[in-house]
């Protein structure tokens, strides 16, 4: 991006309609939240582990992105998909509710309050487990689909992909969003091959011109780093 461009896009009237688009894209998913679970999960709860546990804030991945992400993909009923910083649990209720994952969706949540807020809806689905802890003492070693909407901040995620491969021997498909701090990282790491990335640049329709995000699917394959390194 070249300076004048940057500037552009700082400018104090960029930003007024950026802010008024987000808030526009904001009223379209919560009144999905409601169609879908009945109630809303678009409010943005800040991290009270930033510091000591490298935890991002609850945000909500948008409708719009999800489909994105999960256009033309297809699960089965053996699979165990986990999204790891749940937040409210947007994910959980558009893959169950409007994607029809048949597999077992099983969220994991830092924040107790916030984890509460996904148990109170997720209650009516029998195919969705909420679990209000510190992801790093779970077991993922059962996991076929991981999300991950930056749950964590640099240092910490390499932690727990290191975790992760520890524990996983089996294939695993990995989509992350908002993966340009960190997912770089798995880029010509033994195991890990990149299918797909895309930016976007649209929400619902209207432009997310000032901060435009990717998201990344990667293949998580074991047996090619036992092999590497044997």
């Amino acid at each position: 991006m070249n300076k004048a461009r940057a500037k552009f896009l700082k400018s104090k009237p960029v930003k007024r309609i950026n802010s008024k688009i987000k808030r526009i894209n904001n009223v379209f998913d919560i009144m999905h939240d409601k169609k879908l679970v009945g109630i809303s999960l678009g409010r943005y709860v800040p991290s009270t582990h930033r510091e000591d546990m490298g935890a991002t804030g609850s945000e909500s991945t948008p409708y719009f992105t999800l489909r994105k992400i999960f256009d033309g993909e297809s699960f089965s009923e053996d699979d165990i998909f986990a999204d790891v910083g749940c937040g409210k649990g947007r994910v959980l209720a558009y893959m169950a509710a409007e994607f029809g994952f048949k597999g077992k969706l099983r969220g994991i949540e830092l924040n107790d309050e916030v984890a509460q807020i996904a148990k109170s809806w997720s209650e009516q689905f029998d195919n969705i487990e909420i679990i209000s802890g510190d992801a790093f003492k779970q077991d993922l070693s059962d996991i076929t689909v991981l999300y991950l909407h930056r749950p964590f901040e640099t240092e910490f995620f390499k932690k727990f992909i290191n975790k992760f491969e520890s524990e996983i021997n089996h294939p695993v498909r990995l989509y992350y969003w908002v993966d340009q701090q960190s997912g770089g990282y798995l880029r010509n790491r033994d195991g890990w091959t990149m299918e797909k990335r895309m930016v976007l640049f649209k929400n619902h329709g209207l432009p997310a011109f000032v901060v435009p995000q990717g998201f990344s699917k990667w293949i998580y394959t074991p047996n090619v780093k036992e092999d590497n390194n044997g």
